[in-house]
């Protein structure tokens, strides 16, 4: 019994010693070797937001300090004011050198509302830095740089003990430090913008040959490729504090530093409007999934319209925390959602190697956002390489590289099935072009047709025509010559049958005449129109014709045109002759500028005993003039104008 008494008695004794053992040192190591401090850290919140660096050394507060359960010191989410405390960070340092150490502690995250550095020796506070924050201009900080600076010096074999006095009101507080010597600053900024200007010139690069894509094959998917990439430019030039360095003024363009949750969020967005089309399932059994996407980019729009609230009106705090619980699900919600699309296609098998594809490329970066969510509701360790964007940036570029030698794939396919296309048109065209070739010989064979029926009409028919004639005239010669009373009327007669005849000679020579042309020119139209005029009325001497031309015809009259035309100037001279009793006409061809023709034909006689309102039942002559020209398209006219006027315009 006295063994174990003395044991129990022994363990409350050193029980002390285990909870409030000091905390370890961490020595700085000498030359331009780097430190960065992921563990051996300790923490306390200031929940009465009072706390000040002459409390925090004192011995009763220092024993309130306990060690970071992360590597990297993760406080989680934060919505407000109301829900967001200050934290001070502790780490021992010592230089176990002999020579002095010129140090830098380096704050890697810019987004703290304040944040300042303490340094004591254990009895005094030796440095005390400003007070930096967000709405610090970067000319004020002691190194023009993203991040938080704060320069120091630690003396040989010296051993201090440094606070970090950090808060953030609104999203994720960590408060990842590093140690870095003076001497290495310059190689160190040089690299980093070395890497980054490396990142986004690949970035630009994607974007310009994914709009060379689209420009080439207007296909939406590379549209949309490029808001991606934009999106994911974005993510780092925001996340990594780029749009705080070089565009200061543009962070106070949306309230409280809203303007940094843009892009992380338009990047989640775009890629999930992306997989919709990529991994699409809308045409397919499971299209309920496409249409959850669509609510979630609708939620999208709830998360954009919310940050630009704060402008509008007060919110609450209880309203801010319920805002921006509900602005957390709709912002991570794209990312469940293009895993359900990769998996729905691999299962299903709609896309399988479209889904393969992206799942390899957006595996790496996926699972840093998926870690980086657990850190955040600590529910995984923070560890340095999850802290570290170059590590996403890296992710971001695997992902972006084998995207885009897939889609240039695609490209491939597309353009091989264009040439595929094009040659077919092309034999197409080939092909038609060849019918057009025998339409042009049919239509030649069809002319030769044409001048072989004209001929056979002119020198059959029209023979046949003439014999009737010179017969007829005969039969009246000798009908005449005999001394039947009677003889005379017969003779009257056949005088009329050779009219008729002559009559139709005529009308068949200008058939022949336009059917051996198919196009007309306004001169070879008037040509016809004089040789017509001087062949049947020369021996009418009191009646003289005039024919005038104006214009140029834009287009030669069809074979059909000028037919119907000539006959209608055929029977208007021929009212002329038989009605008017003038002593002039006028044919006048007019060409008009926008394409039209006019033919009228006006003399200074008396004129028909008929107006435009009467009807053309009784007018035989009238009637066919105008059911040529409605058959041509164009109006037909006749009036009285010192004598009569018929118009003809097509």
């Amino acid at each position: 019994m006295a063994p174990l008494y003395r044991l129990v008695v022994f363990l409350c004794l050193l029980s002390p010693v285990f909870v409030w053992a000091d905390q370890p040192v961490i020595p700085v190591p000498s030359g331009n070797q780097t430190l960065v401090l992921d563990h051996d850290l300790w923490f306390v919140q200031d929940t009465a937001h009072r706390l000040t660096i002459d409390q925090v050394v004192r011995p009763e507060m220092a024993a309130t300090f306990q060690p970071s359960s992360s590597p990297i010191p993760n406080f989680g989410y934060s919505s407000g004011n109301q829900f967001s405390h200050p934290v001070w960070v502790r780490f021992r340092l010592k230089n176990t050198t002999n020579q002095i150490q010129a140090l830098f502690c380096e704050i890697d995250f810019w987004a703290f509302d304040d944040l300042q550095l303490f340094i004591t020796d254990g009895q005094k506070v030796v440095y005390t830095s400003p007070v930096y924050g967000w709405k610090t201009p970067v000319t004020q900080k002691m190194v023009y740089h993203r991040n938080y600076w704060f320069p120091f010096t630690l003396p040989a074999g010296m051993e201090v003990t440094c606070y970090v006095r950090s808060f953030k009101s609104r999203g994720v507080q960590v408060v990842p430090i590093t140690i870095r010597p003076q001497g290495g600053l310059d190689t160190f900024i040089l690299g980093d913008y070395a890497f980054w200007g490396g990142i986004f010139a690949v970035f630009l690069f994607v974007i310009a040959i994914s709009f060379f894509f689209y420009l080439t094959t207007f296909d939406r998917i590379y549209a949309k490729y490029i808001l991606c990439v934009i999106g994911l430019a974005g993510y780092f030039f925001i996340n990594d504090g780029f749009l705080y360095q070089f565009y200061f003024d543009s962070q106070f363009r949306m309230p409280n530093r809203n303007i940094y949750f843009v892009f992380p969020l338009l990047l989640f967005f775009f890629q999930l409007l992306f997989v919709r089309s990529f991994l699409s399932l809308e045409k397919t059994p499971s299209r309920l999934w496409h249409r959850v996407a669509t609510v979630a980019l609708v939620g999208g729009v709830f998360c954009l319209t919310s940050l630009l609230v704060e402008w509008i009106t007060y919110v609450p705090p209880l309203v801010e925390l319920m805002v921006m619980r509900l602005f957390i699900v709709f912002y991570w919600l794209p990312m469940p959602l293009i895993w359900a699309f990769i998996v729905i296609n691999l299962i299903r098998r709609y896309r399988v190697q479209e889904a393969w594809l992206y799942l390899v490329a957006v595996s790496p970066f996926y699972t840093l956002n998926f870690l980086v969510i657990l850190c955040n509701l600590k529910l995984f360790p923070t560890y340095a390489f999850l802290e570290s964007y170059e590590n996403f940036a890296l992710a971001a570029l695997f992902e972006v590289m084998v995207l885009t030698f897939g889609l240039a794939y695609r490209y491939k396919l597309i353009r091989d099935h264009n040439e595929r296309l094009s040659e077919e048109r092309t034999q197409q065209q080939r092909l038609a072009f060849e019918a057009h070739v025998q339409g042009l010989q049919l239509r030649n064979e069809s002319f030769q047709e044409k001048e072989r029926i004209a001929r056979d009409l002119h020198d059959n028919v029209g023979a046949q025509l003439s014999f009737i004639v010179n017969s007829l005239q005969q039969i009246a010669r000798q009908a005449e010559k005999q001394p039947v009373a009677n003889t005379r009327p017969l003779s009257s007669q056949l005088r009329s049958v050779v009219d008729y005849t002559r009559e139709a000679i005529k009308m068949l020579r200008d058939t022949i005449w336009a059917i051996h042309q198919e196009s007309f020119t306004l001169e070879e139209f008037e040509e016809r129109i004089n040789h017509y005029v001087s062949r049947y009325f020369q021996q009418l001497d009191p009646l003289q014709i005039t024919i005038h031309t104006e214009g140029e015809l834009t287009q030669p009259l069809t074979s059909v045109q000028a037919l119907n035309m000539f006959r209608i100037m055929q029977e208007a001279l021929h009212n002329v002759v038989k009605h008017a009793q003038a002593t002039e006409v006028t044919v006048l061809l007019l060409a008009k500028p926008d394409g039209s023709f006019q033919l009228s034909v006006s003399d200074n006689g008396n004129g028909l005993a008929w107006n435009q309102d009467e009807s053309l039942d009784n007018h035989y002559g009238l009637q066919n003039m105008k059911k040529r020209a409605e058959e041509l398209g164009g109006q037909f006219r006749i009036y009285s104008d010192r004598g009569t006027v018929v118009e003809v315009a097509v």
